[in-house]
């Protein structure tokens, strides 16, 4: 079975790893068209990701997670609050029987050691490797690749980003909505030593959230930071100098982390909701942002993928030990069936929280309010909601909204 992936960012490399270890004897190849970057950033420029248990799970029974974790910080706890608000929760990793809720590592320490386990499954790469389009009109796929010969292949991944070009290309119809909201990602550095606390603070303007990371060599708070506001907010903090931007995220999250006194480089983007309207199609399957992309406000994208690549491979290699063609439409429709329910559920939760906390009255405002306060007496929901994060519960969405 020859199968090719098409993007070599984490979720490309993720699906490979995946497909090659489900299916040993298939041909899997990750074509990529950028030059991989190597070395580490600088501590205050690099950007993470945030991984809960159930993506755990799945990258130790690849073997790889002993030396992931020994490069990331672990989430002990999440602090939830309201700005200018009396609600706050405190989920605690005891709520769900574990040393840790999550955990969060900088995304070239993740990539690496998922480009080293790719290599090690034999799975091929080539970077840069520029890919055209799709053709689907025979039997199998063709990967083209402009003047050179098509690459046959019996299954195409596509993992090539939320603006997709092979989506355009296959005529894949796309619903898109525009949060009319822009998220703004740096690192940043407190005083103090860190607890272990991931801290999210909702405002009337959008969400914050700031995930811990390993302190730095002086042995300061190291956050990573991903804030969501208005676009004209935003881009007003995007051009400002350190010192306003670091008084401005201070009135935002206010003292509980103490003084906040550095920031590394910031990138910003616009934030949107993108889902296709169909994510497999014969001998093809979309995943990753090409599929669908999340609020970051949760950080649940990536941890979504992850189990997506485990289903595919799941279905796939059970297709090809009972004698099917794998990569058939009714097996693929299969993956698609299999993984709806946790995608409709992870991007509903996801959105609910994006929003939950926006100003509405202070009819909603108070009972709203009270509710999150209430959650550090309500141990159940507590829990439950805790477990959904983790990734091995569901349910959040409709507890949310009760």
């Amino acid at each position: 079975m020859r199968i090719e992936i098409v993007g070599g960012g984490m979720v490309g490399l993720a699906f490979a790893i995946a497909l090659k270890r489900s299916l040993p004897t298939a041909a899997v190849r990750v074509l990529e068209a950028r030059v991989l970057p190597s070395g580490a950033p600088n501590a205050l420029d690099s950007r993470a990701t945030a991984l809960n248990l159930a993506s755990r799970d799945i990258l130790a029974s690849w073997g790889t997670w002993p030396k992931i974790r020994g490069l990331g910080a672990a989430i002990k706890a999440i602090h939830v609050s309201s700005r200018g608000r009396f609600g706050s929760a405190l989920m605690e990793a005891s709520d769900v029987g574990e040393s840790a809720l999550g955990y969060v590592v900088e995304n070239h320490h993740l990539g690496s050691a998922l480009l080293e386990l790719a290599h090690d499954c034999g799975v091929l790469l080539e970077a840069p490797a520029g890919v055209t389009g799709v053709d689907v009109s025979g039997s199998s796929p063709r990967i083209l690749r402009g003047k050179e010969a098509p690459i046959p292949a019996d299954l195409v991944v596509v993992a090539d980003g939320a603006d997709s070009p092979l989506c355009h290309h296959l005529g894949i119809n796309r619903a898109r909505r525009d949060v009319g909201q822009r998220a703004v990602a740096a690192n940043v550095l407190f005083e103090g030593v860190s607890v272990g606390t991931a801290w999210e603070r909702f405002t009337a303007h959008g969400p914050i959230a700031l995930l811990p990371l390993p302190d730095d060599i002086a042995g300061r708070q190291r956050y990573n930071l991903i804030w969501s506001m208005h676009p004209d907010e935003s881009r007003v903090l995007e051009g400002a100098n350190d010192d306003d931007f670091l008084k401005a995220l201070q009135r935002a999250v206010g003292w509980r982390l103490g003084r906040v006194t550095d920031v590394g480089r910031r990138t910003a983007w616009d934030l949107s909701r993108i889902a296709v309207r169909e994510q497999v199609r014969a001998g093809v399957v979309i995943v990753g942002n090409a599929a669908h992309t999340l609020h970051p406000v949760a950080g649940q994208g990536f941890n979504l993928s992850l189990r997506d690549a485990n289903c595919l491979a799941q279905i796939l290699a059970t297709a090809h030990a009972q004698g099917e063609r794998a990569s058939s439409l009714p097996i693929l429709r299969r993956y698609e069936l299999a993984v709806a329910k946790d995608q409709q559920e992870t991007t509903q939760a996801t959105d609910v929280l994006a929003t939950l906390f926006r100003s509405r009255g202070v009819f909603l405002d108070i009972p709203r309010d009270a509710a999150l306060a209430g959650l550090d007496f309500l141990a159940p929901l507590r829990r439950s909601i805790a477990r959904r994060g983790t990734g091995k519960g569901l349910g959040l969405v409709h507890e949310v909204r009760r």
